[in-house]
């Protein structure tokens, strides 16, 4: 019985620490933050208090070709909370294998007073490894204690290096957007391929206040690539005129055009397309993220106002697009019936 609750602890460990990562980080839901923050501390409290066994169930998930993210901050959490080098090799093993895993590592960390953080923070930056030096990094710097290692120097090691991981971590996490006198130390990265990497550096740079570099994101709107939908989103939501005519011509353009227009609109808030936005729910293609962006046009949740269609009243023929499946149907004859509630938001 202790056993299956030590397991349970474990288990909704993970669950509590995904469910954050997965909640907008905003004064909407600080307060069921708080609550699911505490949850999860709650539970890391029982797996530290039940010992060996604790980590035997960690150890046995390391095993696991199948873990993830949420379940490697739990094996983080323990391993710096038992402060035993083998244990902490042990998991740094799946630390640096992507962003995620990178970011549970660091949280790990981070969440932790400083007197338990600052012994691992320290050893970290004195790594020859520039993965190690970022967790030791960003845990002075969640701190606001004093790094030994600066984040300009951390930024050339780092694309100097090129290891992914650690330049996806950095450009995420690491930095912030009140960094901006790392603007003129990140700029000269940028190169004019479409990858998923110079994307995220040339955004991270706009966002550092490089608002010449919108050009840059040109390309990524205007030609097929596996970011292009994200860029348009970034860029409509902070462009203005004349640049945004012209940029939306080029939407126009491209053979998807309908959804970029739709993403680009949402971004926009450009209510005056809703009549517009409307009639694309006529599309199956494109009738759930019609649905999306009425709501970012009108502030409403069409769940919360029941205008959705549920799959039982479906034509077979909508059921087969698999396009935007996290999405719901919107309704458009309630939508229309109901337009005097919308017609003047703003």
């Amino acid at each position: 019985m202790i056993k299956n609750v030590i397991d349970s602890h474990f288990d909704e460990a993970n669950d509590c620490y995904t469910d954050l990562l997965a909640t907008d980080n905003s004064r909407q839901f600080a307060l069921y933050r708080h609550r699911q923050h505490q949850r999860l501390m709650a539970n890391l409290e029982g797996l530290v208090l039940s010992g060996d066994y604790g980590w035997s169930l960690c150890r046995e998930c390391l095993k696991s070709d199948a873990i993830s993210a949420g379940e490697h901050f739990v094996i983080a959490f323990l391993a710096f909370e038992l402060n035993d080098i083998p244990c902490v090799k042990d998991m740094l093993g799946n630390a640096f294998a992507n962003r995620d895993f990178f970011k549970a590592t660091s949280d790990a960390l981070c969440w932790r007073n400083w007197q338990q953080a600052q012994f691992w923070a320290s050893q970290f930056s004195r790594s020859e490894t520039i993965n190690a030096q970022l967790l030791g990094l960003q845990a002075f710097r969640y701190h606001q204690k004093q790094a030994p290692l600066s984040l300009a120097k951390a930024v050339e090691t780092s694309f100097n290096g090129r290891q992914q991981a650690a330049l996806d971590f950095l450009l995420s996490d690491v930095i912030t957007d009140k960094d901006i006198e790392l603007l003129p130390v990140l700029t000269p990265f940028i190169t004019g391929d479409l990858s998923a990497g110079n994307f995220t550096l040339i955004c991270k740079c706009i966002n550092l206040q490089g608002f010449h570099l919108f050009d840059r994101l040109q390309p990524f709107i205007s030609r097929e690539n596996i970011n292009q939908e994200k860029a348009v989103a970034f860029v409509f939501s902070r462009i203005t005129e004349p640049k945004r005519s012209q940029w939306l011509n080029l939407l126009k353009a491209r053979p998807n055009a309908i959804r970029l227009l739709l993403i680009a609109i949402g971004a926009m808030a450009e209510s005056r397309y809703l009549d517009w936005v409307i009639k694309q729910m006529d599309d199956p293609e494109h009738a759930r993220l019609a649905g999306k962006t009425f709501s970012l046009l009108t502030g409403i949740d069409l769940d919360e106002k029941g205008w959705l269609l549920n799959d039982a009243g479906l034509d077979p023929a909508w059921l087969a697009y698999d396009f935007d499946e996290a999405l719901d149907w919107p309704d458009k004859s309630q939508i229309i019936a109901a337009r005097s509630t919308w017609q003047d938001n703003p």
